[in-house]
């Protein structure tokens, strides 16, 4: 049995991940930024002001940080992209502040983004060997990780490159269904852009593997890959309902998003043999399975 303390627990990957460990009977606790209810396993903290209730450590054995201002939560201002990188920095060099040289600490795994890679190549298939690109995504995971990187100096350091979620309750595919659903769907820009994905299961099952198997490095985390256009026709038939729409221009996306119409028009492929030689499986590596199970 673990005792994990979870930063960035009240999002959607993180109130998943606490429940799952929980049932297997691990110890679990959660930062958060409302006050602490020790006997709910909530504590407080608030990296920008450097506040904590440093109860949470006790006999902590494995650090996870999935802190993080989602990508495309809002429009990309200077002062969204400021927040971007401060969300992902701050919290990380404020749990190294407080954990270094832990006693009874082992593990460190971060949450990333397999988005690293940049976009300049559309047909090549990026493994973690390759070079972050140097658009703001990639320079943003870039830092991210050295952030994680810190804690290499006492204990194993695990970094999830997390591609596109698909979920019900959150990430891309609420947007992106809704339309089609009510018969709004349509495809964007040309439609061929890359998407690394994964079911919200396998992801939480990824986070369990790398602890339970104490992982190093970093690990691109997707089931498979497809494009803008395929999700799209595929959640269509999946729904059975037409898309009859045109395809939304590009230029109309950049004009309506600005800088973050990089999210929606720029895509990449992603390689996941490396986690899947540690032995682990995907439970949803079929798209038409997967949204079948979340849209049916």
């Amino acid at each position: 049995m673990e005792t994990i303390v979870v930063a960035g627990g009240t999002g959607l990957i993180g109130k998943k991940l606490i429940a799952y460990w929980k049932n297997k009977g691990h110890v679990v606790r959660c930062l958060t930024r409302n006050e602490s209810d020790v006997r709910n396993d909530l504590y407080h903290w608030d990296p920008s002001k450097n506040e904590i209730d440093t109860a949470v450590f006790k006999d902590m054995t494995v650090l996870v940080n999935l802190s993080g201002a989602g990508i495309a939560d809002k429009k990309w201002s200077n002062d969204r992209i400021a927040e971007l990188y401060s969300s992902r920095i701050q919290p990380a060099d404020f749990l190294y502040s407080l954990t270094h040289n832990h006693p009874t600490l082992k593990q460190y795994i971060s949450a990333s983004g397999a988005v690293c890679y940049g976009f300049e190549d559309d047909l090549k298939v990026y493994k973690e060997t390759d070079p972050f690109g140097k658009d703001t995504l990639s320079d943003i995971t870039q830092k991210w990780e050295q952030g994680a990187l810190q804690f290499q100096s006492f204990v194993k350091v695990t970094c999830i490159r997390i591609s596109v979620v698909l979920a019900k309750e959150g990430g891309a595919l609420p947007p992106i269904s809704k339309p089609v659903k009510y018969g709004f769907g349509a495809i964007l820009g040309n439609g061929q852009q890359g998407m690394p994905w994964i079911h919200i299961n396998d992801l939480i099952r990824v986070f369990d593997h790398a602890m339970s198997h104490q992982l190093e490095g970093s690990f691109n985390a997707n089931a498979g890959n497809t494009t803008n256009a395929i999700l799209t026709k595929t959640i269509a038939s999946v729904l059975k309902k037409p898309l009859w729409l045109p395809r939304v221009p590009a230029f109309a996306l950049k004009m309506v998003l600005g800088p973050m119409s990089s999210v929606v028009l720029l895509g990449l492929k992603a390689d996941a043999s490396k986690l899947i030689a540690t032995d682990f499986k995907f439970e949803y590596s079929d798209l038409e399975k997967t949204l079948k199970d979340l849209l049916l």
